[in-house]
């Protein structure tokens, strides 16, 4: 096997591709055979279950297998044309089995005094009360298979603006300090020079990747205005209000409960701004400025450089989650010595990282990184390992809600991440320039998944409400109801931006979540403050928070998403929770050395 690579082969058990892709096929023409019977009797439905359950198991590793090998090799033709056959296929299925919902709500009374005398069958209970919540809001058997055949192009807006964004829309070369061109390839570049010591590059380079989306900003807005439209148009055929009472409809979360999050965060307020002046005037130091510019602010607030291995990476990691227990320390060991990690980065190679979702029916928890050697990397790894441990436990512990939600998928990672910034901050508490930098690391990763996903998300809660009532959506009134939300959680001043800043707000304009039909931002905020509240927890040594810890990781889909937070003694409706949040954040930007 390559060293430094996933053992993606575990997943065929040893046969080929071909035999599992057929074992796929079969079994779901073996359930359509059942379709017309599995209600008959109580036999009949048990067997119906553990058929679904054995056909899921085998999907999700069909369908990791081929994924992970489109994206170490994006170019493999092989691998796209399975990535094609299997959503065909796929699709051909979802509308053979386009009516079973109203199936099983016709036949309500019957499946729960199954349920209730079987033991097997109980298990299910959560999931079908879900299901029968929905009645209302489900189609009859013709506008369902109408609508089956339509879904197919549910995701084009989100193709049409990936397509525009990252084949269409082409970078201008900038010059740097010295008159020399520099090419702008890609956004990840657009990133590194923003890094880069000649701040003439750094400006032109933030200027022109700003203006760039700035100029297509018509486009974006009629894109996003579309799909707003179709998604509340869907919403509304399902006998929703709008979009936004679908989603919390099936996010078992109320409007109320959002609209709160967003008063809560923005308590958070003068400490985000405390913090920019802080980073301001250290930056303004470093680099010997009067004024700090928004091109200036990428610069790291630590010269050193550490260089890390991957042996060195996997060290750190394990003397930093020893605070988690022996089982956590040991579960992490089977990561690394099974074989679940691709590490480098390689020509074609998929460019970010991610940790296999779709879990329950494989064995390993497979994590994709492009590793650089950085502490990005370490702590990247640190972050996918969080998901990996996650998937491990709600795996081996919930034969039914083997799966977790946006709301608490993002806890155990960035718990990962804080746990290994405060054991660097104590490793070089006596070094100001890296005990900053590592506060840093926590502080705005805060700041830039809780405030700036908040302003994201009460962006498009706004921006919905114009599409529902008529109101002109306009760049200009989308570039102003940003502003408004930017002052409203991050900015002392509330004046119009003039050029050449006014072209940063084309960033709300190239969120890629906005287009891809869910609205769902604001979850990563809750995510970031639940981890930040168990980090406090655990390094507090709270009693029992270990067993509690375990639990949620072990909890799945078994319960709400709030609920599953709770197993943590978190309660996202408590202020508190936020005003704790509030006060560990304070004490980090206090530390913080000018």
């Amino acid at each position: 096997m390559e060293k430094n690579n996933w053992d993606l082969e575990a997943v065929l058990e040893g046969k080929d591709l071909q035999h599992l892709y057929d074992e796929w096929v079969n079994i779901n023409e073996k359930i359509l055979k059942m379709v017309p019977t599995f209600l008959d009797n109580i036999k009949n439905f048990v067997e119906w279950k553990k058929i679904n359950d054995k056909e899921e198991n085998i999907s999700n590793r069909l369908s990791n297998y081929i994924s992970n090998k489109v994206n170490e090799d994006m170019s493999n033709q092989e691998f796209q044309a399975w990535e094609q056959k299997l959503d065909m296929k796929g699709h051909e299925f979802s509308k053979k089995f386009s009516g079973l919902v109203n199936t099983v709500l016709e036949n309500e009374e019957k499946i729960r005094k199954y349920i209730s005398q079987d033991p097997y069958l109980k298990q299910y209970e959560r999931s079908y009360e879900l299901l029968f919540k929905t009645k209302k809001h489900i189609l009859d058997k013709k506008e369902n298979q109408l609508i089956s055949k339509i879904s197919i192009n549910n995701s084009a807006v989100h193709s049409i603006f990936s397509t525009l964004t990252t084949t269409d829309i082409k970078f201008n070369d900038v010059v740097d300090g010295k008159g020399k061109k520099v090419e702008l390839s890609t956004m990840a570049k657009v990133f590194t020079l923003l890094k880069s010591k000649d701040r003439i590059l750094r400006k032109n380079v933030w200027i022109t990747f700003n203006k760039t989306y700035y100029n297509f900003r018509s486009t974006l807005t009629k894109t996003l205005y579309y799909n707003y439209l179709q998604l509340n148009t869907y919403a509304k055929l399902h006998n929703f209000n709008d979009y936004l009472d679908s989603v919390c409809f099936h996010d078992e979360v109320s409007q109320d409960f959002i609209l709160d999050l967003y008063k809560n965060v923005e308590k958070f307020k003068p400490i985000y701004i405390k913090y920019k002046e802080k980073v301001k005037k250290i930056l303004a130091k470093q680099l010997h400025l009067k004024k700090v510019e928004p091109w200036d602010c990428s610069i790291d607030l630590c010269k050193k450089k550490v260089k890390y291995t991957i042996e060195q990476s996997w060290d750190l990691i394990l003397s930093c989650f020893k605070i988690l227990g022996k089982e956590y320390v040991t579960n992490l060991k089977k990561a690394r010595d099974e074989n679940w990690i691709s590490y480098m980065p390689k020509k074609n190679k998929y460019t970010g990282a991610y940790s296999i979702g779709e879990a329950k029916g494989l064995k390993k928890y497979y994590i994709l990184l492009n590793f650089n050697s950085s502490f990005d990397s370490v702590s990247t790894l640190a972050h996918e390992l969080g998901h990996s441990m996650n998937s491990l436990y709600f795996v081996s512990s919930q034969p039914v809600y083997a799966d977790t939600t946006i709301f608490t998928a993002e806890i155990p990672s960035i718990l990962n991440e804080t746990l290994l910034g405060l054991y660097m901050i104590e490793k070089y508490k006596d070094d100001k320039e890296l005990k900053n930098n590592f506060i840093n690391e926590i502080v705005s990763g805060f700041f830039s998944t809780v405030s700036r996903q908040i302003i994201f998300s009460n962006f498009e809660y706004e921006a919905n409400k114009m599409v529902n009532e008529s109101v002109p959506f306009t760049e200009q009134s989308l570039q102003d109801l940003y502003e408004k939300m930017i002052f409203k959680y991050s900015s002392k001043t509330d004046k119009k931006a003039k050029k050449p800043y006014s072209y940063s707000l084309s960033t709300i304009f190239r969120i890629s979540h906005f287009y891809a039909g869910n609205f769902y931002v604001y979850k990563y905020a809750v995510g970031q403050i639940v981890a930040i509240c168990l980090a406090r927890k655990i390094i507090n040594k709270e009693k029992g928070i270990l067993d509690k810890f375990y639990e949620f990781l072990k909890s799945g889909t078994s319960k709400s998403p709030l609920d599953t937070i709770k197993i943590l003694g978190i309660d996202l409706q408590d202020p508190k929770i936020y005003d704790e949040c509030f006060s560990f954040i304070e004490d980090l930007i206090n530390q913080m050395k000018i």
